[in-house]
């Protein structure tokens, strides 16, 4: 992934919901998912880090923490059937949405650290989409580039 953080500037601010001073990308991934938000006429809303989802986060004792999640991107859209749908979607890179297949111990620990501590964000995501009728989906590089 290509690390590239910085301030979108909406286009489109009547599209956007929450503050679109505050717009902020953290990758490549996300500006250009931003972009394709804010220019395409068939997304109806969208916003980014705007949605809190509490989930209960590991801690380093073997116990748990409260926690907020903070999903990458919100968007309502209109498919070319007509269908009127709404996502929610977390922008990763392929191989942190399964666990590590590093040699290096340290470097295994830390990647399934992270892997674990996504599965439980992505668990309460989940479960707060279904009872919004909200398609929670993660959108790796596979996926964006096609």
């Amino acid at each position: 992934m290509a690390w590239r953080q910085d301030f979108y500037d909406v286009q489109n601010p009547d599209k956007y919901v929450g503050d679109v001073n505050n717009v902020f990308y953290r990758s490549s991934w996300e500006l250009e998912a931003f972009k394709f938000c804010d220019n395409n006429p068939n997304v109806i809303k969208w916003a980014s880090e705007e949605i809190i989802i509490p989930y209960a986060a590991p801690t380093s004792s073997g116990g748990v923490r409260p926690a907020k999640y903070y999903p990458d991107l919100y968007m309502e859209y209109v498919k070319h059937d007509g269908t009127y749908c709404k996502d929610l979607i977390e922008i990763k890179p392929k191989k942190q949405t399964k666990a590590s297949r590093s040699r290096d111990p340290k470097t295994k620990i830390y990647e399934n650290q992270v892997f674990q501590k996504n599965q439980l964000k992505w668990e309460a995501a989940k479960a707060w989409c279904a009872t919004r009728g909200i398609t929670f989906r993660i959108l790796t590089e596979v996926d964006q580039f096609k």
